[in-house]
Order: structure tokens, then sequence, then C-alpha cells
């Protein structure tokens, strides 16, 4: 299809136009040699090609449509195939070009002399008249194909598109609209859009000529699904030729809606999601750890709410994370509220929400709650222990009816949450001291969930430090090799009262400071260095003795197993810790055959 056939009823019109105005025949052509319009002979051959539909014939139509040029003719006799064959007196020509292209030409023929006359006589002026035609025809042409581009551009956005009229009325509307409203085009059309949501200030937008944005709507389909909407309101301005100063009037509106849950998962993908956490990124092979996570993947299959209990730094939100992106919520929302971190006075909003002039200085289309973004998905309660008693009740009564409502707001909004909470209290205490509501505790600790600290699972902390070296040695452009004897031997006897982010933070800083090939003393944070080593000579004395032990046991170990690939892997099968520690420590420790 060519460029001038996309409104050929519009050139057809053109052709009657300039014919009824001239009093001379008129032809059109594209780009192909085809006629697309004309009057009189040429209305009959419509559709047919001229010059054979040859570009490289040497004719005068394939010439003009590469060259672009105007063409006078006033005796086209002796010129094939128009002369002899078709009679032709007289003609002039005019190309119809868009964007530097030629895609067609427009001709006045003349079949008679009294026809030639008046076109000759008048040849400046029709060639001028013409030339306008042309410009006319390219213009629409240009129109056609942006509005083209703008329906296929409207069509493919996923926000629903309404345009209403300044009364009101719905004029037209995009494919998202009606899979949004679950209802036809055809029914929407003429439809009245307070129809759809009630009042929404259209009157306003036309009159006072602004913007509304994210109002909040409920809106029950034809099968009585209740939607959460979000709708923005334009107005359509253009020109007014009879004000001065670029004055503008409102001819309609543009409506844009899109359902909050579909805008909520989209703020989530941009802000707060993290990459999906799996069991296996859970370090560790004590039986303590391993039991944490075995238990972890259970409760990952279910839906019940579960209280992950364990001290500060000892991974609690890993392990909800890695609970959430191994359930069936994996592909909605994973929302973190740290309860302890939020102040009194802002957490009730932050979890609830608010509506519309609730409180000065609240947003006027209010705002959502944790809640209600974690809809689909779950909701991680960090340090449930500081949430303040009036707002446990609160709570209580989301996990009880699975509903919120904002501040400020009556209406009752269902909610869809999966609730993980965390805390390194002790709640059952808390209950007896009064300070946690005995009800709530209960509804929280359905599933209890403990995460062992590294006190508890000291076997676990070569595995982790080297993987902390291997961390920051790519973040700081690092390339230390390991520890030396003594360090190593340090970090192990320390108690690590932070767990393992205080164990993070040391080896960034021991890595930061380290000048060698491997981590020494020197490089650990003093207090650390300071509470395991009262004097340098007690220390040498201990960590001797501690690498004299370990020595001694993995070598008993490979003399039973054996020093090959097949006996070290069963020797560290037997001393419960991976092989790549083996490795390590046979190489730190110097064990040879």
């Amino acid at each position: 299809m060519t460029r001038l056939s996309i409104i050929k009823d519009t050139v057809q019109q053109v052709a009657e136009a300039v014919t009824a105005a001239l009093e001379l025949e008129t032809e059109i052509i594209d780009s192909s040699l085809t006629i697309i319009a004309g009057t009189g002979r040429y209305k009959k051959k419509v559709g047919l090609l001229e010059e054979d539909g040859d570009l490289e014939s040497g004719y005068i139509y394939g010439q003009l449509l590469k060259s672009g040029e105007t063409y006078i003719n006033e005796n086209p006799s002796p010129d094939p195939p128009y002369g002899a064959r078709e009679n032709e007196q007289a003609e002039i020509c005019c190309p119809i070009s868009l964007e530097d292209e030629i895609i067609g030409l427009i001709a006045l023929v003349a079949f008679s002399q009294k026809q030639k006359r008046k076109l000759l006589a008048n040849c400046e002026n029709n060639l001028k008249f013409l030339s306008r035609m042309a410009f006319l025809i390219g213009a629409k042409v240009a129109q056609v194909e942006i509005a083209n581009e703008l329906s296929i551009i409207v069509e493919n956005i996923r926000e629903g598109i309404l345009v209403t009229s300044t009364r009101g009325l719905i004029t037209n509307c995009n494919s998202a609209a009606t899979k949004i409203l679950q209802t036809e085009k055809n029914n929407l059309i003429g439809t009245a859009i307070k129809d759809l949501w009630g009042d929404i200030p259209i009157k306003e937008v036309i009159l006072r000529k602004i913007r509304y944005e994210d109002l909040e709507k409920i809106y029950k389909d034809n099968n009585q699904i209740q939607k959460h909407l979000l709708i923005s309101i334009d107005p359509i301005l253009i020109d007014d030729p009879k004000l001065e100063s670029g004055g503008k009037i409102c001819t309609g509106t543009l409506v844009t809606f899109r359902e909050f849950q579909e805008m909520k998962k989209k703020i989530y993908n941009m802000t707060d999601k993290l990459q999906a956490v799996r069991f296996a990124d859970i370090l560790g092979n004590s039986h303590q750890i391993r039991d944490s996570i075995e238990r972890s993947m259970m409760i990952a299959e279910t839906n019940s709410t579960v209280l992950i209990t364990g001290e500060s730094g000892t991974g609690k939100e890993l392990f909800a994370r890695a609970i959430h992106f191994n359930s069936q919520r994996k592909t909605e929302p994973f929302i973190t509220v740290n309860c302890g971190a939020i102040p009194e006075t802002l957490l009730e909003t932050e979890l609830f929400g608010y509506d519309s002039g609730a409180f000065t200085g609240a947003h006027k289309g209010g705002k959502a709650g944790k809640f209600e973004i974690a809809h689909k998905g779950t909701i991680f309660l960090d340090e449930i222990g500081d949430l303040p008693l009036h707002l446990q009740v609160k709570l209580l009564h989301v996990l009880q009816r699975r509903e919120v409502v904002r501040v400020g707001s009556n209406h009752i909004i269902s909610v869809n949450v999966r609730v993980l909470a965390a805390t390194n209290h002790n709640l059952a205490q808390m209950v007896e001291d009064g300070e946690f509501r005995e009800d709530l505790y209960y509804r929280l600790c359905v599933i209890p969930l403990h995460i062992p600290s590294l006190r508890e699972r000291k076997e676990d902390l070569e595995t982790l430090l080297f993987y902390f070296l291997d961390k920051f040695n790519l973040i700081l452009n690092k390339n230390i090799k390991g520890f030396e004897t003594d360090a190593l031997a340090l970090l192990k006897v320390y108690d690590w009262p932070g767990n393992v982010r205080e164990l993070e933070n040391a080896m960034e800083y021991a890595t930061s400071f380290e000048k060698g090939v491997r981590i020494s003393l020197v490089s650990i944070q003093p207090r650390i260095r300071q509470s395991c080593s009262p004097d340098s000579a007690a220390s040498n004395s201990l960590f001797t003795e501690l690498d004299q032990l370990e020595r001694k046991i993995i070598i008993k170990q490979l003399k039973q197993s054996g020093y090959n690939t097949k006996g070290k892997r069963a020797a560290a099968k037997n001393l419960g810790i991976s092989e790549s520690t083996l490795y390590r420590r046979i190489r730190n420790l110097g064990i040879k055959p």
C-alpha cells in the first residue's frame, strides 16, 4: 500500500473539487503510477496503471516522480503514450510531496481546444492552485499517518484511556479501558462518565482548565468484581482564534486510569524489590542453621503467619525473604516495615495509610499503607516487639479480618497478605509484663522460627569469613588470598554479639585496611583484638594451642580416610565442614601427607 492510497477517498473528493472549480479534468496518481483518483475519463481508470507501472520507462510521469519538478506541456501530441492515444491537448502537473519524498502527482488535463485555452490562459494561477491542492493532500496523508501511529501507541498503553466531550460523554477509548472496565467499546461510547464512577470533577476540569491526578475510586465491573482505581483527568486544550496572546478553549477531557494493584507492582519492582533469595543462598553447614533452613522450606509452602525470633544481626530478614521468594506469592510484592525505626506518630499511617484530609498536610488523594501495597504478597514486620500498644489492637484486627481502614476514613479495604514478623525481644516475657498483647502474640506466633546466633554455630564462622572476604575483595578491588593463622584464630574465638551483621562489618573493615595478601591481626578492628587478646603472649599461646589441636584432628581424620581427593571429601563430611574449608585449613596449617 502506497502512502497516498491510505486516503484515496479524500483524494477523490479533492479531484472532484478541482474539476468543479476549474472545469478541467483531473488525474491523481501515486508513487507506483497507479491512478488513485480522477474525473471525467480518468474516473473510469481509477485503479489502473499509467505507463504500465514502469518507473524506468522514460515516460514523463515516471520522470516527474523521480525529479519532483512541475510539468507544463502545451502540445502533448508527439509525447507517447499520451498525445496520439489519449488525444490530450495540454497538461500541467504538480508533485505531491511529504517529508522530501514524492508520493504522487496531480494533473490538470485539457481534451479540447476550449479547455486548452482555459488551462493555458490562466496557467500561472492554475499551477498555484494545483500546488496548493498537492500540499493539502500531502498534509492530509501526514495527519492520517500521525493519527494511525498515535492510535497504535494509545492501544499499546496499559493504562485505560477515555476521551470525553464537554458534557462528560465518552467519545473514545482504548483497549486497556475496555479490559479494566470489563465492557465493550460500543457500550462505553456515548455513556456519561459519571455513570461509571459517580461524582468526578469533569466540569471543574473543563471550566478551570486544571488537572486532577490520582483520584481514588472503587469500581465494580460487570462480574461484580471490586477494583481499586486511580484516575487522572486532563483538559483537552486548543488555541482559540477569537482570543489574543495564545488563549485556549477546552474541547473535552482526557481521562486516564489504572488499577491500584498494577501500579503498586510497578512501584515495588522499581524501588523495593530485591533479587530473589534462595535457601541455597543462606550460608552454613552446622546442624543448627540446617535445621532452621529445612524448617523454613516447609513454612514457605504454607500461608500461615510466622514469628521469626533471634538475636539482632542473625539474618531474620534474609530468612523472611527466602520464605517469600520460595512461596506461591513469589511474583507478588515483599514489603518490609521496621516497626522500631519509624516514629510512633508516623507508624500508623505507614502501616494502614490515610485518607484525603485526615490531617494537616495530608496528600489530597490520600495514601495507601504498606498492607494495601502488599496485597497478594507478603509483609514483613521487623522489630514487632517495638509496636506501640494502641497499634497492636489495630494490627490484631487486620490479622483477624484481613481488612484495613485508613486513618481518617470509614471505608473498609480487603487485603490478602501473608504476615511474617520478627523480633529480638522475648515476646512471651513482654506479654507477662503487660508490654505486648497476649491475643496478638498468639496470632503472630502461629509458626515459630528461631534463627541461631553465631555463638551457637561456630563451625560456620570460617565459611562466612571467606564469603565476606570474597565479597569485599570484589567491592574494594582487592586481591587478599586468606587469613594469617593468628588472625583467623582470633576471629574464630570472638563471641560475635552482633552476629552475621557484625562479622560482615568487621570483614569490610579488615579488607579495607589490609595491605598484604592475607588478613593480619593489625587490620582487624581494635575492639575485637582487645576483647580476645588482653596481652600478646597469652593470645599467641591460645592461638598456637588452637592451631595445634585443629592440626591433630585433621591429620587423624586424613590418616583414616586418605589424603587423595576421595579421602579428603570423606574427611570433610566426617568433620562436618565443607571441602573448601578443609582444603584451606590443610593449606594454612601446613598439613602434608
